[in-house]
């Protein structure tokens, strides 16, 4: 399939029972959109729910995000069909919060752990999309990580309305169907998805909570998961809050997102390094002997932990202390490598064809004297990393300030993918070249 209506098809971003989500390309401006089009995954779920209602169902999940506009939730650009099947233009992002905290398609192995505030941040957020849900009379009965879109300026976006319920009305409830999914689905929606209202919504970020702190999930039938605190006082005042939103019984809950959201950012935080309490990271290594490869490559999935040295969430096991001095307040030195480092970097995230034309005008201009500047390779940039929420969320990289997330680097995996690394979490990851990170150029 090349094309759906006047959008372009540059790939497929997923599936799901009742459809497919492809990445676009928008006529004339070339924006890219996620398209999600009904197609019934096999005969068998089409036969059983009948093509009319799959259909109905679809429409009404457009209407649904047509009719909420909201910093926190998703936004419908239009709605059409082709031959008969109907399809919708979704904003594009290429980050979600699964892809943030590792999840992988065994959603019960391990995650990253991530700081305590940043999880705060990101589930104020969300409870904010929920309020603006709520009030607008919707459940989104499927609240998880890769429902949990991230933008290039660290905004959570909630998507997929699918499973919803509008102010009472059951179109979605199909006999045997699970509404929502393992884990993140509140007990009531197992028992008697009819039952479910917005503190279901509310079970399901409490379990978010949970994963985010330690990096483990839970059933509603297991002990929760004890969080691994400095500060007892702290670590008492937030296990509290997520016990009572993932309580088993609904009136044991808060009573709104509201409610919720006001509780959570009374919450204290502590800039601690939680993750490494746990990772086995070892710190402050000397950096490796001999000129480190500057020349970009490509770096195979299968290949790139061992030959960074990383753990199964693509974290480096070792960490080297780099030193810095800063030049100006445009570049700083790394003295173990030689290296000069952009510390502001271009300012605005880019794709990677705009990453190479950026490094273009810097060495068209001699920016600071230099005309060698380059993308970093995957080696040059581990070498610089900090273990992950070594002070707080914020940036642990000293050139970067809070908002940076993503960092191209010159290596690729594939012909459509580069590799790019989380400064914030200090972890590597692919990215479809047309996605966006932030450059931060060096020179030798």
């Amino acid at each position: 399939m090349k094309k759906i209506g006047r959008y372009e098809i540059t790939g497929r971003l997923g599936r799901g029972a009742m459809s497919t989500v492809y990445k676009a390309k928008a006529p004339v401006t070339g924006r890219l959109v996620a398209l999600k089009v009904l197609q019934p995954r096999d005969d068998i779920f089409e036969s059983l729910v009948g093509y009319e209602r799959l259909r109905e169902m679809f429409v009404d999940e457009g209407r649904i995000m047509g009719g909420v506009s909201h910093d926190h939730v998703a936004k419908i650009i239009d709605c059409d069909e082709q031959d008969g099947t109907p399809f919708m233009v979704l904003e594009y992002f290429p980050h979600s919060l699964g892809s943030f905290i590792g999840e992988a398609y065994r959603v019960e192995d391990l995650s990253r752990v991530i700081s305590l505030d940043k999880t705060k941040y990101y589930l104020q957020q969300i409870l904010r999309g929920l309020e603006r849900l709520h009030f607008a009379g919707i459940v989104h009965r499927d609240v998880k990580p890769f429902n949990l879109m991230i933008t290039n300026d660290d905004r959570i976006k909630i998507i997929d309305f699918g499973l919803s319920r509008v102010r009472g009305e059951e179109k979605m409830l199909i006999a045997g169907m699970q509404v929502g999914s393992p884990y993140y689905a509140a007990p009531e929606q197992g028992r008697d998805p009819k039952s479910a209202d917005a503190r279901a919504d509310l079970y399901s970020v409490g379990v978010l909570g949970f994963r985010m702190l330690t990096g483990r999930l839970f059933s509603y039938n297991d002990e929760r998961p004890t969080l691994d605190i400095p500060s007892r006082e702290v670590q008492g005042q937030w296990q509290e809050f997520l016990e009572k939103a993932t309580a088993r019984l609904v009136e044991n809950r808060f009573s709104s997102a509201m409610s919720m959201r006001i509780e959570l950012e009374a919450l204290p935080v502590v800039q601690n390094n939680l993750a490494s309490l746990d990772s086995g990271a070892e710190l402050w290594k000397k950096p490796p002997k001999g000129r480190v490869r500057a020349k970009a490559e490509r770096v195979m999935f299968k290949n790139i932990r061992e030959l960074l040295g990383l753990d199964h969430l693509f974290r480096p096991v070792k960490y080297y202390q780099p030193k810095f001095s800063v030049l100006d307040h445009l570049v700083a030195k790394e003295q173990n490598s030689g290296l000069l480092w952009q510390r502001r970097g271009a300012g605005f995230p880019l794709n990677f064809s705009q990453a190479q034309e950026y490094i273009d005008h810097l060495n068209d201009i001699v920016w600071e004297g230099q005309k060698n500047w380059r993308l970093p390779t995957v080696e040059e940039i581990c070498l610089v990393l900090a273990p992950p929420l070594h002070v707080s969320s914020c940036s642990n990289w000293p050139l970067f300030g809070s908002s940076v997330h993503w960092v191209w680097t010159a290596d690729h995996s594939n012909k459509k993918q580069a590799w790019i690394v989380d400064v914030t979490e200090s972890y590597f990851q692919r990215l479809d070249r047309d996605g966006a990170a932030c450059v931060c150029a060096v020179s030798a």
